[in-house]
């Protein structure tokens, strides 16, 4: 039977009249019947946020932490489920299901149930001219929270966890394709809100499949900052659309990752990093190095071993543990993954194919195109699917002129013996965090993108910036009088 997942317009189930269908990406069968919510559901659920926001925001921290720890509690109590429907619903993995999507997303709702009060209340400058100055950070309101499809339940913690923990009340709209796991994080947070006695509606859910829902949701007048995960295209009119309202803005888009390999460049550590491109989700994942800019020294060598990784990978059920490369989230998404890689053949580079998994479910073989030139078409745009471009570079000069020739500027990476050498050529990329020997992402640094790959920043506690505002008190200091 069929599943039905219901929206959370002001804190409780609500079951519209119309529903749409969401597809098992490796089967095609149809999972849920999702809640199809309209402008009217977008105007109710707003307004409730904004008129319940002020309580939230008056509660003392330590309940709001509650809140988000007896959330995180009923995530974990539903782990092994969630995992499962991951997998069912995003295409995961199993082994990225477990680790990310849900173990991460756990670990990191869990964490801001204990973050101290203190950072609401940044150090300010010293006191001089007999004037100290005090600092708090005040909730902005109403934050509308916007996930993608890649990471739906990572992502939505990391917008609605310290967006909640700074007093603001949140409305959540997941991406179309799966937002089955962002229903499962609406009712915990439900019970998260009542065991502290908070209202229903500090926290709401809309559902739908279509871009209107969602323009819909961020141009709203009451909606006081908008915290998105996306593509650049939308991500462009959200910023366009806010201005009007001088809307708090996190835009996380696109990324175009390049990876600089060096003459003295361990391969071998540059094959295992840059396999991710195809094997985590798919290569849908937004900082993922998807372009290898190598130097003529180490080319054909990394080429040859990446061509041997790539004849041994298996595609197919992600379920299965023995299996590499899952399904990309659609049909669509499979058919743009397809048409980007024929358009490079057609215009005359080498590509290597993987297995092409079965004939059911939307697969995609990952491919490796070779002899790319830094201004073709499949090097300058996202992909997001499991395709590794490779091209050769002269010097550090050409090799940085090449990763930086796209309009991206979100993660990039470097590869060398010579930490000096790397650290200063990391230096000369546009994007905002370059990793150096290590495609690792440490979870407390700053995230976010430069030019088209975004504005503001998350990660840590850096998330604040997008939901509250400083607010400055200056009084006269006695120390300086």
């Amino acid at each position: 039977m069929t599943a039905r997942a219901e929206a959370m317009i002001i804190g409780e189930p609500y079951a519209p009249g119309d529903w749409y269908e969401t597809v098992d990406p490796t089967t095609e069968d149809v999972l849920a019947l999702v809640a199809e919510c309209s402008d009217a559901d977008v105007d109710t659920a707003v307004r409730a946020a904004a008129d319940t926001a002020p309580v939230w925001a008056a509660m003392p921290v330590e309940r709001r932490r509650e809140a988000l720890g007896v959330a995180a509690g009923r995530l974990a109590e539903r782990r092994d489920e969630l995992v499962d429907l991951a997998v069912r619903d995003t295409g995961a993995r199993t082994s990225v299901a477990e680790a990310t999507h849900v173990g991460a997303a756990i670990d990191r709702l869990a964490s801001w149930a204990s973050v101290p009060e203190s950072v609401l209340e940044p150090p300010g400058p010293e006191p001089t001219a007999g004037l100290g100055v005090r600092l708090r950070r005040m909730p902005v309101g109403v934050v509308a929270c916007v996930s993608p499809y890649n990471f739906p339940l990572l992502a939505m913690v990391g917008k609605v966890a310290p967006a909640l923990f700074a007093g603001n009340a949140v409305v959540m709209k997941p991406a179309p394709q799966d937002p089955l796991l962002v229903v499962a994080l609406a009712e915990a947070l439900r019970d998260g809100l009542a065991a502290v006695g908070a209202p229903p509606a500090v926290s709401a859910l809309l559902t739908g499949s279509t871009p209107e829902l969602g323009a819909a949701l961020v141009g709203h007048p009451q909606v006081d900052g908008v915290s998105f995960t996306g593509s650049t295209t939308v991500g462009i009119e959200i910023h366009r659309n806010a201005s009007a309202g001088m809307k708090r803005l996190l835009l996380e888009l696109g990324g175009k990752g390049a990876c600089v390999v060096r003459a003295d460049a361990d391969l071998d550590l540059v094959v295992e990093s840059v396999l991710r491109t195809w094997v985590v989700q798919s290569g849908q994942v937004c900082l993922t190095p998807a372009r290898l800019i190598a130097d003529h020294r180490v080319h054909d060598e990394l080429v040859r071993r990446l061509t041997e990784r790539l004849c041994s990978l298996r595609v197919g059920d992600p379920s299965d543990p023995a299996i590499d490369v899952g399904p990309v989230i659609s049909d669509a998404q499979r058919k743009r993954v397809e048409g980007l890689v024929a358009g490079a053949e057609a215009a005359g580079r080498r590509v290597v194919r993987g297995d092409r998994g079965p004939v059911t479910g939307y697969f995609t073989p990952p491919a490796l195109v070779l002899d790319c030139e830094p201004a073709d078409e499949i090097m300058q745009e996202e992909v997001f699917g499991p395709v590794l471009c490779v091209t050769s570079t002269r010097d550090d000069d050409e090799a940085v002129a090449a990763a930086n020739s796209t309009r991206y500027g979100l993660y990039d990476y470097v590869f060398s013996a010579g930490l000096p050498a790397a650290r200063a050529l990391a230096g000369r990329l546009r994007a905002a965090q370059v990793g150096i020997n290590t495609v690792r992402r440490h979870p407390g640094a700053p995230f976010g993108g430069n030019r088209a790959s975004g504005i503001g920043r998350s990660g840590g506690r850096h998330a604040l910036e997008a939901c509250t505002d400083v607010q400055t008190f200056i009084e006269p200091h006695p120390k300086e009088l």
